[in-house]
This record gives structure tokens, C-alpha cells and sequence, in this order.
């Protein structure tokens, strides 16, 4: 048993007063004479013996009730294992999770309301001179400070959901910030969540040992949930009065299947499709939605199922472009190849141009998709900095080399690109063998390829020389192995390596019919990847590639009585955009540079609160000590009906000051009933 007053004990020496009072006889006796006191002998024995009785037991009432009330004074309790009161000044800081999970149904309504209802449970614990801290997934600025017991419990009635997400290491480590600049000897954290284990993060826990922790798990009734997991395209490119699928993953985190359930496609607002889908409990399936693209520019669409109670990842929004004029250009050695002008130049999906060798702008590079190196012997110095440049930004290049190649101004160029290079030149007649359908460019290009195929043929070529570790993949391969066309991921962009330049005394390559597929699959999969989405929460950079605001304009993104100027930062040609917390709600908004639209850009919840699964009380104690965090942290199940009894002696240890106290009230009634009547 311990003290939380001790220095109260020293009144237990207030004992010695009954104990003197009792033993020096304050009252003066007054004789009384009897003519003949024989008969009273044997009572006057028996008064004596009943009197001394009754004075001890007075006595002892006295001395009990005193003590019981010093006792009390003193606080005593029964700690938890080595936990320590202290005495005043407690600093207490709550935590409530208040993520989309807690939006569950529980026992007495939603998870977010018991722990609302908790935490104002704890704050009864402890007295309004001490310090309370509020602490939400939102991190506001407001909760970042200690505040009174009223102002507190103010605080707990505002929380409300929030799409935030931060893991129990976030949260213990931002609590440890906060309590650093507290004096207070008394620290507290009180954590009330469901504790996902999607979203826990207890491998990230280093608590501070001057705070005792304690963890409040609430239990929700029902931890099922349906939800719109992802979408993608089939393909890269969207090209209007052609038909477009999107592909979209549903999963099931519950113990029953599901059956004929339905799944909505909206564009522009307008319900395009609808189909339907089976589950597995715990399995997830991939829905096909197809439909006629409409119309030009920007697109924006959601998809949409029914489930209930958990509802915030039941719609996934999306956006994309419908593609016309990509901006192709094309570097000539001399003149413009006839094949390049013939296939782009005629078609209004490209935006073509032409530039000689000796009069390249590199300033335009920054609005190109496509650049084609046609037939140059040599790169120089400043146009090699400038593809480099291009490519790493995102761009896509395609490298067809010159006649009489200078292959030590190619291989310095390509080798800072990190692809392949050029060796020599392989003057033997050879056939086109291998196509690799399965490379993104030939997607949907061929139904099937039959086994005697007729490919182009070279009569001379140049070989490309590939290394060990090459990170490119052919595209097409000659009958003696070497590669025809090479495909290589650099930075953010693409490299495409020929091999033969577009002559007749070379190849028969631009005069086949697989050379339409390949240029033209180059040209529409080199426009910079759109992101159909974006995750609330997730700091990733909205990225822009040769655009620039005018100088009275700013970027800002806008939706339904929505507007905001997102933080940026420019690097080369690119311009990142960072939303940080300032956007709260899922939906379909737009990018725009003053008053003029540049893009719709989607933002969606983040799917990680979608699946409920939580921790259980004694999974929570294995992992504390598994993390040997026992001593500083204590665990009590907030969805209890004793939750209440539990955490005070999980915080406090057992009381018996209340014990003492009655005790002495029982002790003085004794006294009382003894001086009364006892005759």
C-alpha cells in the first residue's frame, strides 16, 4: 500500500491523546458515607470491572477512529504493479482517434462518439487545476497546448471525422514533443482508438519512459466492409469516338460473399455503365466497365457501390484527358524524312513539327511529348544536355541514327542516359525474327501472331551493344539475337534505340506495315502519364510539366465552393504542386492557371481505413512486450461496461481513502452508541 499525502502519517502521534486523557483522571470524586456498605460489596466489584470495560473499548473506538481519519487524509491506495501517484500537478494528454474506422456502429452508437464519451471519463480522474492536452489525427494547431479541464472537455465535443491517418508511432511521438516543455511530474497519455492494423504502426514505437501510457481499445460490433479498392485504364491513351475500359477492383474485408451486387460508372454526371459483381469473403475481383468516349478535353468520373455502415470508400472519383495534337518533333540531319512527315503530319491526333540540326530551339523541348533524333551522325554537346534534360523531366526520345555514325559522340550520350550503345556496323543481310508482344507498345496491336510472320528486314545495321545488366527490353530481335529497336526507362522518360536509319539501303523497316503500330504506339504512350488520382493524406507532388503561369497568375485548384493555392516548386521544366492538409474532401476538382483550365485532378480517401481488422486486448499486451514497453504502458478495454472502475484503477490504482473514511465514521458511531447506552 502506498501514500499519495504521507507526510499526513505524522498524525497518527495525535493517538497518544485518548491513551493520556485515559490514564490521568481528570474527575474529582466525591465521598459518600453509608451507615452499612456490606450489601453493596459484591455490586460495587462488579461496576468497577464493567466500568474498566466499557473505558477501553471507548478507548479503543477513539484511538480507531482517529487513525481511520488520518489514514484517509493521507490518500492511501493500491498500486498497479510499480505505478506511483502523484500528488498535484498532473499533466494529461488524450488522444482520440478520429479516422473514418470510427464511423462503426459500437455498443451505444458510433465508435467516434464512446471514445468522445471516454475521454470525458478520463478528464473526471483528475482535478480541474490539472492540464489536459487533445490530441486528433488532424494535428491542428489549437491542440498543440495545454489547456484547463473546461476548455478540454469544450475541445472533445468539436471532434469529428477526418480523412487524416497517422499511426499510434506518429501520435506517441507527437505527444512527446508536447510534454516536453510540461513541469509537471504526473504525466498521462490516454489513447482511444480501435487500432487498426492497417494504420498501427507499432514498429515505429519509442515512447518516452517519463509518461505512462495507456491504450483504449473500442470494439466496434461489426468490422465488415465493401469497398472501391482502385481503377485503371486498359490502356495509357484516350482517344475520342473509340472505346475506352476501365478496370476496377472491389474488395470485400467480411465473412460473407456477396453475389449480383452492383457497380455504377458516372462521367461528367452522367451514369454511363453499370455492371455487376461477385465476392469472396475477404477476396476482391476486377470489374470491367466499357464505354464510347464522347466528346474532347477534360474528363472526370467516379465509380460507385452500395454498402453500409462504412461508406467513405464506396465511391472512387477519377480523371482524365481525351488525346489530340500530341506534339511530336522531329530533328533532321538534312531533309525531313517522308515516312515521319506522312505518318504524323497527316493525322490531327499529333501536333507535328520539323527542326534542322543546325537550327535546333532548345526553349520548345519543355512543350514536346515526342522528339525524334532522325539521321544524325553526331550529337553535340549542348543538344545532348538538353535531351538528357528532356528525358529525365519525363519526356520520350527516340534515337534513329545517321548513315556514317560517329559512335563515340553517340556512346557519350547514351551512356549518361544509361541505355544501350552503338559498336559497330554489321554490313550481313538478316531478318527480323522476334516481336515482343508483350511490351506495352504492341498492346491490342496484334490479335494473334502467327509463326511465320513476314517482319522487316536489314541489309546493313548498326548492332547495339548490350551490357550484363541492361535495363532495356528489345522490341523487335534479328535472327541472329542481337536487338533491332531497344526500349529503356530513364528518369521519368523514355528511350527508344534503332538500330538502322530510315534508308532504303539499310531496312525495309519504314516501309512494313509494323512500322505504323510502333511510332505511332510511341507517340500516344510518350504523353506524360496522367494520374487518374490522387490519396488524401499522401504529400505527393502534383506534377506539371512545361507549364508556367502568367505574371499575374497563380495555379489554384477549384471545386464546388472550393478554392485553394496549393504551395510550388519549380525543377527544370517541371512545376510541383503541393496540397499538404488544406484539401479535406474526396472529389473531382480542377487545376487551372489563372482562369484557364490545365487538367482535372481527382482526390479519393485513403484506402488503408477500409480494412477493419483491429487488435484485440491481448494481442495489444503481447506486442507491448514484445516492444518490452510493459512498464510504461497500460491497456484497458474502452468498450467495457466497467470501463469506467477499470481505468481508474489501471490510472490511479485501487483508492481506499473512501474505505478509511467510512471506516472512521463507523468507529465515532461506535463511541457514540457505547457513551449512549452502556449504562
Amino acid at each position: 500500500m502506498s501514500f499519495v499525502y504521507p507526510g499526513f502519517l505524522f498524525g497518527l502521534l495525535a493517538l497518544s491523546i485518548p491513551v493520556i486523557i485515559h490514564l490521568f483522571q481528570f474527575r474529582r470524586f466525591r465521598k459518600v458515607y453509608f451507615s452499612n456498605v456490606r450489601f453493596l460489596q459484591q455490586l460495587s466489584d462488579e461496576s468497577k470491572k464493567q466500568s474498566k470495560l466499557k473505558h477501553l473499548l471507548i478507548l479503543l473506538a477513539r484511538m480507531l477512529a482517529l487513525a481511520a481519519l488520518v489514514m484517509a487524509f493521507a490518500r492511501p491506495y493500491i498500486p498497479v504493479e510499480d505505478s506511483r501517484i502523484v500528488a498535484e500537478g498532473h499533466a494529461v494528454g488524450v488522444y482520440i482517434d478520429n479516422s473514418f474506422s470510427m464511423d462503426a456502429l459500437a455498443r451505444q452508437g458510433r465508435l467516434l462518439d464512446e471514445a468522445k464519451d471516454r475521454a470525458r471519463e478520463v478528464a473526471s480522474l483528475y482535478q480541474p487545476t490539472d492540464r489536459f492536452l487533445l490530441l486528433t489525427n488532424d494535428f491542428e494547431g489549437r491542440h498543440q497546448r495545454f489547456v484547463s479541464r473546461e476548455e478540454f472537455l469544450s475541445m472533445v465535443d468539436e471532434v469529428s471525422l477526418s480523412p487524416a491517418i497517422r499511426t499510434i508511432g506518429e501520435v506517441m511521438e507527437r505527444k512527446q514533443e508536447l510534454f516536453s516543455g510540461e513541469p509537471f511530474e504526473g504525466r498521462r497519455a490516454y489513447l482511444l482508438s480501435d487500432f487498426q492494423k492497417s494504420t498501427a504502426g507499432f514498429d515505429e514505437l519509442e515512447p518516452d519512459t517519463t509518461i505512462m501510457h495507456y491504450f483504449l481499445p473500442l470494439r466496434a460490433q461489426r468490422s465488415d466492409n465493401v469497398f472501391v479498392d482502385s481503377c485503371w485504364f486498359e490502356t495509357p491513351v484516350m482517344l475520342a469516338r473509340q472505346t475506352a475500359t476501365l478496370n476496377v477492383r472491389v474488395r470485400n474485408d467480411s465473412e460473407q460473399s456477396l453475389e449480383n451486387q452492383p457497380l455504377r460508372l458516372y462521367i461528367d454526371g452522367v451514369q454511363r455503365t453499370v455492371a455487376s459483381y461477385d465476392l469472396q469473403p475477404g477476396g476482391y475481383s476486377d470489374i470491367e466497365l466499357s464505354w464510347t468516349v464522347s466528346g474532347d478535353g477534360i474528363q472526370q468520373g467516379y465509380v460507385e457501390i452500395l454498402d453500409y455502415p462504412v461508406t467513405f470508400d464506396d465511391r472512387l472519383y477519377f480523371s482524365y484527358r481525351i488525346t489530340t495534337g500530341i506534339p511530336v518533333l522531329t530533328i533532321d540531319r538534312q531533309s525531313p524524312s517522308p515516312y515521319l512527315n506522312a505518318l504524323f503530319g497527316r493525322d490531327t491526333t499529333f501536333s507535328y513539327s520539323n527542326m534542322p540540326e543546325f537550327s535546333v530551339d532548345f526553349s520548345r523541348f519543355a512543350q514536346k511529348d515526342l522528339i525524334i533524333l532522325n539521321g544524325l551522325n553526331r550529337i553535340p554537346a549542348g543538344l545532348s544536355m538538353e535531351l538528357r534534360r528532356f528525358v529525365e523531366e519525363g519526356g520520350s526520345l527516340a534515337v534513329i541514327p545517321g548513315e556514317n555514325l560517329d559512335i563515340g559522340s553517340y556512346n557519350e550520350f547514351l551512356s549518361a542516359l544509361g541505355t544501350d550503345t552503338y559498336s559497330r556496323l554489321d554490313t550481313n543481310s538478316m531478318r527480323v525474327t522476334s516481336l515482343n508482344e508483350l511490351h506495352e507498345l504492341f498492346t491490342g496491336v496484334f490479335e494473334e501472331i502467327p509463326e511465320n510472320i513476314d517482319l522487316p528486314r536489314t541489309r546493313k545495321h548498326y548492332v547495339l551493344s548490350r551490357g550484363v545488366r541492361s535495363p532495356g527490353e528489345y522490341l523487335m530481335q534479328l535472327q541472329n539475337g542481337n536487338p533491332f529497336i531497344t526500349a529503356h526507362q530513364t528518369g521519368n522518360g523514355r528511350v527508344y534505340l534503332f538500330s538502322a536509319p530510315l534508308k532504303d539501303e539499310f531496312s525495309n523497316f519504314q516501309r512494313h506495315a509494323v512500322f505504323v503500330p510502333t511510332l505511332v504506339n510511341m507517340a500516344l504512350q510518350s504523353r506524360a502519364f496522367q494520374q487518374l488520382y490522387h490519396t488524401i493524406g499522401d504529400d505527393a507532388p502534383l506534377t506539371i510539366r512545361g507549364a508556367t503561369p502568367g505574371p499575374e497568375q497563380v495555379f489554384n485548384i477549384r471545386g464546388d465552393e472550393f478554392e485553394m493555392i496549393p504551395e510550388q516548386r519549380r525543377a527544370g521544366n517541371r512545376l510541383q504542386l503541393f496540397v499538404h492538409d488544406q484539401l479535406k474532401e474526396a472529389g473531382n476538382y480542377g487545376l487551372y492557371s489563372g482562369e484557364s483550365p490545365l487538367k482535372g485532378v481527382s482526390f479519393n480517401y485513403d484506402r488503408r481505413e477500409s480494412f477493419l481488422e483491429t487488435y484485440s486486448v491481448s494481442e495489444l499486451e503481447d506486442l507491448m512486450r514484445d516492444h518490452e514497453l510493459g512498464q510504461i504502458t497500460r491497456i484497458v478495454d474502452a468498450s467495457e461496461a466497467a470501463f469506467g472502475q477499470a481505468l481508474q484503477e489501471a490510472s490511479t490504482g485501487r483508492q481506499l481513502w473512501r474505505l478509511f473514511l467510512i471506516l472512521a465514521l463507523a468507529f465515532l458511531l461506535t463511541e457514540v452508541a457505547l457513551l449512549r447506552f452502556w449504562k
